[in-house]
């Protein structure tokens, strides 16, 4: 008896799906606010997980128009098109919706929608704006030329932002939000710099807000191949800092100094000059002395 009651709980208690995995769902990660400019274009992008052989639709919640469905367009609308990525993308399929030459009116929410009973959404507010979306800038927090002993540490800092402007101040709350975040990316010596690689002992701290992003990258035991040209970089702006390191504290002497290239050129042997130029010219010396002693 209480093995057949430890049996039924077992079987109420499991999930009707076989483990809450086995079906459709959408990616949690994804931005679903979006501002774009009146003229543009605009792609929303809906990552579903797991689909399956069920379908993808996009509808318009002001009017409950079908915009599209499983990669047909169902509007007459031209300025609509949609699109789907393989199903083959272990991350899942993303199913795009394009929106051309854009209207203030068509600001809004719009639904990604799978077509499971009950039907699941996932919603996405579009604002459109009349005015240019401000620019981002980068700029150099830590100072463009760093000095660190061989073996210390050194910290490396930036920040990005959108330009203050008329428009960035006329704008309402939620088309702030909706701005697309700010990121940055660092790159030293033209190479993309990975925290995660086998040197070790890098770390990047990153905070935000609503119009600004700071970048700190943290250069632990420092060593000759660290120095060099650093590049924090959004996308349509960047800024450079050089990292030269010194073995000596307080030495400001050029061969203490290691800042990438010059280093290398340092390594290479030095010229010797010739003695036999010097030899030459003390001869004349001693011969010419010589003749004059003698016409005297």
């Amino acid at each position: 008896m209480l093995l057949w009651i430890a049996l039924l709980m077992a079987a109420l208690s499991k999930p009707a799906d076989g483990g809450g995995r086995s079906g459709p769902a959408f990616d949690g990660t994804q931005q679903t606010t979006v501002v774009a400019r009146a003229g543009g274009s605009v792609e929303l992008h809906c990552r579903v997980l797991r689909l399956a052989d069920r379908a993808v639709s996009w509808v318009r919640s002001s009017d409950l128009q079908i915009l599209t469905h499983a990669g047909a367009v169902f509007t007459a609308d031209t300025r609509v098109s949609c699109a789907a990525a393989s199903q083959e993308d272990p991350r899942g399929t993303v199913h795009s919706l394009r929106i051309e030459v854009l209207r203030v009116s068509d600001s809004g929410r719009y639904e990604c929608q799978i077509n499971t009973e009950p039907k699941m959404s996932l919603f996405f507010n579009l604002t459109v704006i009349e005015w240019d979306l401000p620019a981002v800038s980068v700029s150099v927090l830590s100072g463009s030329v760093l000095r660190a002993m061989l073996g210390g540490s050194a910290i490396l800092s930036c920040e990005a932002r959108y330009e203050p402007s008329a428009a960035l101040a006329a704008m309402p709350a939620a088309a702030l939000a909706a701005l697309a975040p700010l990121s940055l990316h660092w790159e030293h010596n033209g190479e993309a710099l990975n925290p995660q690689s086998a040197r070790g002992g890098i770390s990047l701290e990153t905070e935000r807000w609503e119009t600004r992003l700071e970048s700190r990258l943290t250069l632990a035991a420092l060593v000759a191949k660290d120095a060099g040209r650093y590049v924090c970089a959004a996308p349509d702006d960047g800024a450079t800092i050089s990292l030269r390191l010194y073995r000596r504290e307080g030495d400001d002497r050029d061969d203490d100094i290691i800042d990438g290239e010059m280093e290398m050129q340092r390594d290479e042997p030095e010229p010797r000059l010739s003695s036999a130029p010097s030899l030459i010219v003390f001869l004349k010396l001693v011969t010419i002395g010589a003749l004059i002693a003698f016409g005297s």
